[in-house]
Formats: structure tokens, C-alpha cells, sequence
């Protein structure tokens, strides 16, 4: 270990008044982070040394992208969307434009499993109350809605009790239940509308209901119209606006750059043992050696995060702790196109928990990005797995999770083929919940932070792509404008 701090300190020759940042964890929020520290500090004529630690030999974290036998599979999330700026600006910064993808106009048909068959999801509120996936009644009680008893003001709810309060139990469980599968894979009986949905939340807060807002907002795009101006819908009955963009290559394209531009200040394969502040400084101990820095920013699963700070900030630790993930397992599937009759058109569908499938839904990636997820003769589906209502099924072996998945595809989708190429992705922590006091527990959580050390990642304020970014960048703003003069 001396032999490689030795090497580490000769390698780095930073004047004594450079600033020093450690990142901790290799995903997107700490690679995005690094990358904004650096521009920033550019930018302000600030001269700062970062330098990322991820454990894994390679960056990426859950950006799992697999090519194999032609095929362009994700293990994890498989773009984002551009309604929101923050990750089209990030990849204009780092010139990347010619390789974005942005998906296929079939993307926009979405579909929901419900009583024994495949619904549309139609853009338009007239088609959704004609041909949705709810009975009459259902339908009636969400036309009701204007009539619901507001949330208190303040007062944080569970996204399940708001359902079933605004627009009934049979919307909770037909549309709102696979919804919070398709982003978090999670129970909404536990997750903060607040925190989850914040922009729902928002809506019935400045509105005074759903319906209220819905009229109001058409109203003003009416005019909008009228007066020539650019119109953008961010969301509808079909699922959340904007286009859904990747890469050509895959999600791991970018953090791949990102990696690349910290060129040696990536030291992968490095794990972080334990944090010590020492004369005003942070001590960072890793399987590579000693790391001195003056601020240190934890890009890591929130449990990571809690076990390095349990020794130094055990409050903050306990409360990160509190944060629960949902467990999940992606299976990619291959199939020949002269199997599929007709092959699958559009995103790909959600399944209903009442439903009582043990399948969260399926991703048609081949009809999504045509020409660039499989070769011309064949097509790829993701069906995914598990989640905080199946936390056991994404733990079976490989031979009976495949058969299993196999078998749930063709009972919803009527899917006969059998495939000629499978992958599967296990992740025991997919994607963290945001139970209800999130917030409030997030603010109590930073509150109790030794000076110098700063929380990123999806388990705090979002976890979709644009968050991710968001937040990275906020963060790499907020570590620059405090670190002249900190104390331990």
C-alpha cells in the first residue's frame, strides 16, 4: 500500500493551494459530478484536483450495456427523456450529439395488461374515457375527481392513499399501481407523493385538483396556440412526455466519456474503506491507498453511503439506512422476426400488481429503436421482474426464472415463439423508494453531514436519468461555493 501512495503522490502534481475533491462511486451522479466539478471550477478560474473511486473494474454502475450475438441488450435503464435539459445539455457539452437515438414514433404506443388482455394507452383524455383499461364504474369515479378532499397542505401521503382519495380504488390499482412499477418498481401504499411524484403533487397543491389543473393548463395551451408560441406537453394519459433518447451503441456510451475524461484521475477498481477527518481535511483509506482531500462527495447507494459515514456522522447514517430498494431482474430475449406474427409495435406494457403475475411488464426494444437494439432479422424484448411487491422471484435460478418469464410473456402478450438468445441481469438493489417522509428525512439526513462531505446520487431526489444529472451538477455548484474556508 505505501509503494502505491508513493506513486499516487508523485503522479500528482498539484500546487499545495489546489483544492482536492474526492468523489466516491463510478454510476452516472458521480461520474456526471467530476465532470461538473472540473467545468465549473474552469469556469470560475478555480484550480481543483478530482479524483472518482469506484469499486468495479469498469464505470458505469447500473448502465449495464451487454452487445452479444448481435444484440444491444441494457441491464438497466435504457435512456431518458428530452422534455428536460439537463442531460441533452451535458452530452452537447461533451460532443457527443451524433450519437444520440432518439426512438421510434411506435414508442409512443404504451399499453397496460388488464383482465386478460392488452389495453392501449391513448394520448387523448376522450380516447383514454372510451377505451381505456377501466370498467365504466371506474371511469365515472375518476370524473368525479374535482369533487375529492385535497391533500393538507404540507402534509406528506402515500401516492396510494392520494389515488384512491382523487380518482378511486380501481384507477390505484389498474393505472397507478403499474405506473409506479414502470419508474420505480415499487408499492404505492408506501411511496411519498411528494417525493416520488412531486410534480402531481404540485399540480393538486396550486390547482386544487387534477381535473382542475388538466382544464386549466389546456386552456392556456389553447391561447398559447393562438398567439404562435411553441407548445410542450409534458406528460398525458399514455405516460410521461417527451421522446425517449439514447445512444446508438447503448446507455454506457456516456458514462464511458465521462470516465474518459478524467483519464487517469479514474481509479476503478478502487474501493473505499473508511473516511477520517485529519487537520481540517478528509483522510480517504481505499484498497489502492491513502487519498487526502478537502471535500468529499458520496455518489453511492444510499447503504454504501451510511456505512462510510456511520463512524464520522452515525445520524446521518441511520438515516440513509432507512432508505429501501427494490430488487429486480432483467431478461433479455432474442427472437427470429419470422417467429413474430405480427412482431410487437410500440414501448411495451405494465402489469397491474392485482393482476397477481409475477411480471412487472415488458420492453419491445426492437420496435423502440429499430435497426439499433438487434440485426434486421431478429428482436429484442426486456421483461422485467420482481420489484417491492415480488421481492423472491428475481432470486430463482436461471433455468426457472427464464421459464417462469417465458411463461408469464405468454399468457399477456400471447408470445408462442421461443427465443434463440437470453440475458438476464440480477440487481438485488434496483432502484431506491421514496417512502413517505423522504423529504423530511433527506433534510434531517444532510443536516447532520460533517462540513465537506455532500450526498448525490437516485436515492435522494429523483431517479430517472435528468435527475441523476440535475443533481450532479447542483452538487458539483454547492461543493465549489463551500469549500473556500472549511473546517472539519
Amino acid at each position: 500500500m505505501k509503494q502505491r501512495l508513493k506513486t499516487r503522490e508523485e503522479k500528482t502534481i498539484t500546487p499545495m493551494d489546489w483544492k482536492k475533491i474526492a468523489v466516491i462511486g463510478g454510476g452516472i451522479s458521480g461520474l456526471a459530478t467530476a465532470w461538473f466539478l472540473r467545468e465549473e471550477a474552469l469556469k470560475q478560474g478555480r484550480r481543483i484536483q478530482v479524483d472518482l473511486f469506484e469499486k468495479e473494474a469498469r464505470p458505469g454502475g447500473k448502465f449495464e450495456t451487454v452487445e452479444q450475438e448481435g444484440y444491444i441488450i441494457e441491464g438497466g435503464p435504457n435512456g431518458f427523456l428530452d422534455n428536460k435539459p439537463w442531460t441533452l445539455d451535458l452530452v452537447r457539452f461533451l460532443g457527443m450529439e451524433d450519437r444520440l437515438l432518439t426512438s421510434d414514433q411506435a414508442a409512443a404506443r404504451r399499453f397496460i395488461y388488464s383482465r386478460g388482455r392488452l389495453h392501449e394507452l391513448k394520448p387523448s383524455i376522450l380516447s383514454f374515457f372510451l377505451n381505456g383499461p377501466l370498467s365504466v364504474a371506474g371511469r365515472i369515479r375518476i370524473a368525479g375527481e374535482f369533487l375529492a378532499t385535497p391533500t393538507p397542505k404540507g402534509e406528506d401521503t402515500s401516492l396510494a392513499e392520494f389515488a384512491r382519495r382523487r380518482l378511486g380504488s380501481e384507477a390505484l390499482e389498474r393505472l397507478i399501481d403499474p405506473m409506479v412499477s414502470g419508474i420505480f418498481a415499487g408499492d404505492p401504499s408506501r411511496m411519498s407523493l411528494r417525493a416520488s411524484f412531486p410534480r402531481i403533487a404540485e399540480l393538486e397543491e396550486n390547482f386544487g385538483g387534477l381535473t382542475k389543473a388538466l382544464l386549466k393548463l389546456r386552456r392556456d395551451r389553447i391561447r398559447a396556440k393562438r398567439r404562435g408560441e411553441e407548445v410542450t406537453v409534458s406528460s398525458g394519459p399514455s405516460g410521461p412526455g417527451g421522446v425517449l433518447t439514447s445512444f446508438k451503441s447503448g446507455v454506457r456510451e456516456l458514462t464511458d466519456r465521462l470516465a474518459g475524461e478524467l483519464d487517469d484521475r479514474f481509479h476503478g477498481k478502487e474501493q473505499v474503506f473508511t473516511l477520517e477527518g485529519k487537520d481540517g481535511r478528509w483522510r480517504v483509506v481505499s484498497s489502492g491507498g491513502d487519498y487526502t482531500a478537502d471535500s468529499v462527495i458520496l455518489a453511492m447507494p444510499s447503504d454504501a453511503a451510511a456505512g462510510l459515514l456511520a463512524p464520522i456522522a452515525p445520524e446521518a447514517a441511520q438515516l440513509l439506512f432507512q432508505i429501501p430498494y427494490s430488487p429486480m431482474a432483467v431478461v433479455g430475449l432474442g427472437y427470429r422476426l419470422a417467429d413474430l406474427a405480427p412482431p410487437p409495435h410500440g414501448f411495451g406494457y405494465l402489469i397491474p400488481s392485482v393482476e397477481g403475475i409475477n411480471l412487472l411488464g415488458a420492453l419491445w426494444d426492437s420496435a423502440i429503436f429499430p435497426g439499433f437494439r438487434s440485426d434486421p432479422d431478429h428482436f429484442l424484448i426486456r421483461a422485467m421482474v420482481g420489484g417491492a411487491q415480488d421481492p423472491e422471484t428475481p432470486t430463482l435460478p436461471e433455468d426457472v426464472l427464464l421459464d417462469f418469464t417465458l411463461k408469464n410473456l405468454a399468457r399477456t402478450m400471447g408470445l408462442s415463439a421461443k427465443p434463440v438468445f437470453h440475458a438476464l441481469f440480477r440487481w438485488e438493489k434496483a432502484i431506491p423508494l421514496y417512502t413517505v417522509g423522504h423529504l423530511e428525512r433527506l433534510e434531517r439526513t444532510e443536516s447532520h453531514l460533517p462540513p465537506g462531505i455532500f450526498l448525490t446520487g437516485n436515492a435522494y431526489r429523483g431517479v430517472g436519468i435528468n435527475d441523476c444529472v440535475r443533481d450532479a451538477r447542483t452538487t458539483a455548484i454547492k461543493t465549489l461555493d463551500l469549500l473556500d474556508g472549511q473546517r472539519l
